[in-house]
């Protein structure tokens, strides 16, 4: 393969206006971060542990300030992944740097740099959907549009099938001199640059972003899914995504009576 393949994680390195949840809480402190260990741990490591298609290198960045107990927890959490490292940064603009660097020094004539947040998981055909779909094209985006939402408190699963431009794309470069390079945490996911070329994927169950109390402003919607429809895709434990069929129902209801009360008013 002409590619080397690195999938990436922002742990805690602060990005601008991200200083309070949707619940108006302060985020990076401790009470965030112990949050964001047992999300890692439940949700994102046993996804990514367990991909069809090992030949990516996962890079966790950390701020330098970490402390070192919530560094030990992780490095403990990603020991059953290979190829995964977690690398400390002093800001973002480091971490761009950073990868740059990593993406520059690969021994392949293209990169691709795909990305998952600490919360969130991957369905266990990611990295080969990404990979079968690879081009040897510099500047190409690779979105697979299909994935699912689990609201962890309300306990109701969706399933979303064409949501292009999500958290989870992958970017293809050819590589080039560094300052030449953007890497997948280089623009906003929703707003990639306007030259760049773009696949996209219609690929069930691809993704799996988990909704909490301390995500920055997302929300359930979707079409409900059953568990049992979900769990063949993911290498999750069924504990873990516990389902509400009274909440389930009355989620459904809602989108329903929204459905009917727009067509009466169109």
């Amino acid at each position: 393969m002409n590619f080397t393949h690195f999938l990436i994680t922002r742990f805690n390195v602060a990005v601008e206006q991200w200083d309070r949840d949707k619940a108006g809480h302060r985020t990076l402190d401790d009470a965030w971060m112990q949050h964001r260990l047992d999300l890692f741990s439940r949700f994102c490591v046993p996804t990514i542990a367990g991909q069809t298609e090992n030949n990516f290198k996962w890079i966790i960045y950390c701020d330098t300030a970490t402390d070192d107990i919530s560094l030990e927890r992780i490095q403990t959490s990603i020991q059953p992944v290979y190829g995964a490292s977690v690398r400390l940064v002093n800001d973002f603009n480091q971490m761009l740097n950073d990868l740059k660097l990593l993406i520059l020094n690969v021994d392949t004539s293209f990169a691709i740099t795909s990305r998952v947040d600490n919360d969130d998981g991957l369905g266990k055909n990611f990295i080969w959907q990404v990979q079968k779909n690879f081009i040897e094209k510099d500047n190409t985006i690779i979105n697979l549009n299909g994935g699912v939402l689990y609201d962890e408190e309300k306990r109701i699963l969706t399933e979303i099938r064409n949501k292009k431009f999500n958290h989870y794309g992958s970017l293809i470069e050819g590589i080039k001199p560094v300052d030449n390079l953007v890497s997948i945490l280089g623009y906003p996911h929703d707003k990639p640059p306007a030259d760049y070329s773009i696949i996209d994927v219609d690929f069930r169950f691809a993704w799996l972003k988990v909704i909490h109390s301390r995500n920055l402003s997302s929300r359930t919607h979707g079409i409900p899914v059953t568990l049992e429809k979900v769990l063949p895709h993911y290498t999750l434990a069924k504990e873990n995504l516990p389902i509400s069929q009274i909440n389930t129902w009355k989620y459904a209801g809602t989108k329903i009576l929204d459905r009917i009360t727009r067509k009466l008013n169109g």
